[in-house]
This record gives structure tokens, C-alpha cells and sequence, in this order.
């Protein structure tokens, strides 16, 4: 009994050896770690499922994949010794059946396992809370893009829409101008026609009577009659000359044709501006109604030049009259905007305001002194900071031909860089701005030299 009780106790000091740690049963197809732990190839390849990082469940030791685990052929023919040598009372001792042998196992198992395992648990419930943190913030911004995207879409077809609109207007204002010109010509032939057709009938009328008149022998009545039928009534033959006018011209509907296409230019530019503005909400161009009449614009509206004549613009309540200045054409009330400004010739101011509360006339009319702007001012090598209508000195500066403007929204701020090209941008000044309503970008040429100018990028 004693020697059966050893041989029993060695019996299950081997089958604990060759037992994997993972399914608590023999190995099967048994793969080594580069720690040097055994388990089996389909249990270790299960935990590692799904995970970025694979570590031993023995003693946590990280490998990099599954590629690195080796077959071990030795401990393969070990097991399959044991299988051969243990017989039936393996079998009885271990049970097959799957359900059962996890329910012995969970009953069975030691602590120490048990508490690795729930290590596991946990490390795998955090990993899927990261996961589906991810998947939710990706989903938030999937529903973002689809609904900033749907209202892109909305936006364009409207545009391309109006440009259909005008472009189906244009046609039918043309076609009944040129339909009335032509009309006009048609009515005035038609109604030589008619009139050529009652010579006709006249003369016909007359050449009968004449010859009705031949029967007639009193000579006296004779003449008398033919007086009166051909001399008294004379056909309208100064009508001939009519019939030789020449084909109706529409040299006549060019003047107005040239202010319909006028108006459609500017309908079009318009449109095609706010789709420019639909495409990038920083675009930035100059606004010719509110320019100085010694401002020239570039065709594209980004730059402005001095100019010693003053140009006959229209006069408007929105345009500048006492300084060089001038506004954008957009205004700006939320996102982030970054534009770049090429500055040479004159000094300068450059900022942001609210448009409507900025005179045009007068010194109020100044855009440093307004109580509604924040610009930039730089004068006499000198760069000052003025918040609605306070200076702050800055520094005494060379400051290079081209500034940054950021304005941002969302951190209420308003920030000048100096951009070299030697050296990197360098901070000038940050306004902390609370914006209440659209904003515009302005500028003034602080004195008239030819060569002064001013060119935005955004």
C-alpha cells in the first residue's frame, strides 16, 4: 500500500508537470515561450487574441507574437509516454467531457491561478472600455463629418443653383429684347405689305373704271370722271421708297444688352465669391465700396496700391472719404482664420472691426481711434497696439514686409507675428478679444506714396 501510495504520488506529481496552466488537462500540441513556459498551442494562441501586446500568463513576460512560440517536440513525446503508460487510470482520473472538466477545473483551481486569471479579466474588460471609447469618439466625429459634409453639399447646390437661375434669367431677358426688336421690324413691314396690297387693290379698281369709262361718249364726262378716279385720288405711291428699307438692325439693343451683362457679372462674382468663401472660410478680399478714391484694387481684390488721382468711384454711404482705408468683403464670426499680409512702401494699420460702427467720414473715421476695432499700428519704426481707440507702445522696430494674423474664436484671441525670412515667426502682440458680432478685416495706408502696397494671403 505504501509503495502503491508513492507510485500514486509521483503519478500525479507528473501529470501536474505535464498539465497546462491555462485548460488545467495534458498538453496538447504543446509550444514553448521565450520565457521558457509551456502551454498549449490553442490555449495560449486564444488569450492572445484580440491583444496588442502578448505576455506569459506564468510570469507576464512579454513576446511579440505568435510567430515567436516554438514547437516542444521533447516535452510532445513526454506527454504521449504518460498517456501511453497511465492507461485507463488517466482516463478514469481526468474527465473528457469539455462542460464538466471546466466545471471541475473552476472548482478545483488554486488561488493563485484564480487570482491571475482575474488579473487577465480585468487588463482584457479595460482594454475593451478603450476600445470602445474609440470607437465612440469615432463615431462622433463620423456623425460630424457627415453632417458638416451634408450641409457643404447644401451650401454648393444652392450656389450652382442661383448660377442656374441667372444664367436661365439672362437668356429670357435677352430673348424678349431681341423678340421686341425684331417684332418691331415684323409690325412695320407687315403693315407696308398691307398698304402695298391696297395700292394694288386700288389701282386695279381705277384701271377697270378707265376702262368701264371707254363706253362713255360724252368727252366731258369722260375726263371728268377719269379726273376724279385717277388725279383727285391719287395712290400713296411715295410708298415706294418704304419698300426699300433695309432689314431691322440690333445694333440699337447693345447698349442694353451691355448693362444686362453688367449686372450679370457682378450677380456671377458674388456667387462665385461665396463659393470661395464656401470652400475656404478664411477668404479674404477687399470690398470696392468701402475703398478710398486714391485706393486701386487689384482684379482679384487682394491687393491694394496708391494712386496720386483720385478715381471717380461711386459715391456710397460705406465708403471711406477722410483716410487711405479700407474693408473686406467678408466678415468673420467664428472658426479659426489665418492670413498672411505683404506690406511695403508706407506705414501701416492693420487690425479687425466691427464695420457698422465705424464711421467714414471725419476723425472718427480712423481706425485706431475707433472704440470698435483692434489693430496694429506701425509708424516711425514704431509698433503700437491699439484696443477700441487705446495705444500701447510696443517696441521700436524694423518690422520685416510680412505679418500673420490669427484670429480665433473659439480662444478669443487675436494674435500679430512677424514672419522673416532669416529667422522664424516671432510673436508681436495677442489681443484677448470677446467678439459679439461679425468682425472685418481693415486696413489704412498711413501716407500716399507710389510704391506703397498691401497684399493678403488666406
Amino acid at each position: 500500500d505504501l509503495g502503491q501510495g508513492n507510485k500514486n504520488c509521483f503519478d500525479a506529481a507528473l501529470a501536474s508537470e505535464l498539465t497546462c496552466p491555462i485548460c488545467l488537462q495534458l498538453f496538447n500540441e504543446p509550444v514553448s515561450l521565450p520565457c521558457g513556459h509551456v502551454f498549449c498551442f490553442d490555449c495560449i494562441q486564444t488569450m492572445g487574441e484580440g491583444l496588442d501586446q502578448h505576455s506569459c500568463p506564468e510570469c507576464h513576460a512579454e513576446y511579440s507574437a505568435t510567430e515567436s512560440l516554438v514547437k516542444s517536440i521533447k516535452m510532445c513525446s513526454i506527454v504521449e509516454t504518460y498517456r501511453a503508460a497511465a492507461g485507463r487510470r488517466l482516463s478514469d482520473v481526468q474527465i473528457t467531457d469539455d462542460k464538466l472538466h471546466s466545471h471541475n477545473s473552476k472548482t478545483e483551481m488554486d488561488e493563485p491561478k484564480k487570482l491571475r486569471l482575474e488579473s487577465e479579466i480585468t487588463e482584457l474588460n479595460h482594454r475593451l472600455e478603450m476600445a470602445e471609447d474609440v470607437l465612440r469618439k469615432e463615431k462622433e466625429v463620423e456623425l460630424t463629418m457627415t453632417t458638416a459634409d451634408a450641409q457643404m453639399r447644401e451650401r454648393v447646390n444652392n450656389l450652382l443653383g442661383q448660377i442656374r437661375d441667372l444664367s436661365q434669367s439672362y437668356s429670357e431677358k435677352v430673348t424678349h429684347l431681341v423678340e421686341e426688336e425684331l417684332k418691331r421690324g415684323e409690325t412695320g413691314v407687315r403693315s407696308r405689305v398691307h398698304q402695298a396690297s391696297e395700292w394694288t387693290k386700288q389701282l386695279r379698281q381705277a384701271v377697270l373704271r378707265a376702262k368701264s369709262l371707254m363706253t362713255e361718249e360724252d368727252e366731258a364726262a369722260f375726263r371728268a370722271e377719269l379726273y376724279t378716279q385717277l388725279i383727285n385720288k391719287p395712290v400713296e405711291e411715295e410708298k415706294e421708297d418704304a419698300l426699300a428699307e433695309p432689314p431691322v438692325s440690333l445694333a440699337q439693343v447693345c447698349p442694353m444688352l451691355e448693362n444686362m451683362n453688367t449686372t450679370l457679372r457682378e450677380q456671377l462674382e458674388k456667387i462665385h465669391r461665396s463659393l470661395r468663401r464656401t470652400f475656404n472660410p478664411s477668404e479674404l478680399t477687399f470690398d470696392p465700396e468701402t475703398a478710398h478714391p486714391n485706393l486701386l484694387l487689384s482684379e482679384d481684390l487682394k491687393t491694394v496700391t496708391f494712386s496720386s488721382v483720385k478715381q471717380t468711384y461711386p459715391s456710397l454711404p460705406q465708403r471711406f472719404t477722410s483716410f487711405f482705408q479700407v474693408l473686406s468683403s467678408q466678415s468673420f464670426s467664428e472658426g479659426d482664420h489665418r492670413w498672411e499680409a505683404e506690406l511695403d512702401g508706407s506705414p501701416w494699420i492693420i487690425g479687425m472691426c466691427y464695420s457698422k460702427k465705424l464711421a467714414r467720414h471725419g476723425v472718427p473715421s480712423a481706425l485706431e481711434s475707433n472704440p470698435d476695432s483692434w489693430c496694429l499700428m506701425w509708424f516711425d519704426n514704431l509698433l503700437t497696439a491699439f484696443e477700441r481707440g487705446r495705444g500701447v507702445p510696443l517696441k521700436k522696430t524694423k518690422v520685416s514686409c510680412r505679418l500673420e494674423m490669427n484670429l480665433s474664436f473659439r480662444t478669443h484671441r487675436l494674435s500679430f507675428y512677424n514672419i522673416s525670412t532669416t529667422s522664424e515667426k516671432t510673436h508681436i502682440y495677442t489681443f484677448k478679444v470677446n467678439l459679439t458680432e461679425p468682425v472685418h478685416f481693415a486696413y489704412r495706408m498711413m501716407s500716399g506714396h507710389p510704391k506703397a502696397i498691401l497684399t493678403m494671403h488666406s
